[in-house]
């Protein structure tokens, strides 16, 4: 079984330089609401990305980097499983996947 601590990210989409972290393992269930653009689906983007190098929505490599700063997207996923724990690291520009 899989056990996802926490997903991390900046520059990722509309966020910003800073990073924006997500407890995943601290309640046994959750429920994440917010109005539109809150980003409950960048969440959703943020760990595919790391996961899988691409986002869950349609959006194109290059379009999850945020338009303004244009550089350092990157997404951090922290999880564990058959008693090992890993850390995934993976980036745009500059390109970076690291286990």
């Amino acid at each position: 079984m899989i056990t996802f601590k926490t997903v991390r990210w900046k520059n990722f989409l509309s966020t910003g330089n800073t990073f924006t972290e997500i407890k995943l393992n601290e309640t046994a269930n959750a429920l994440i609401i917010g109005e539109n653009g809150a980003g409950k689906s960048t969440i959703l983007d943020a760990l595919t990305f790391g996961l899988f190098g691409k986002a869950f929505r349609k959006i194109n490599k290059p379009g999850l980097v945020n338009s303004v700063n244009e550089k350092g997207c990157i997404v951090e996923i922290e999880l564990d499983t058959n008693g090992k724990v890993y850390k995934v690291v993976r980036g745009i520009k500059p390109n970076v996947f690291e286990i």
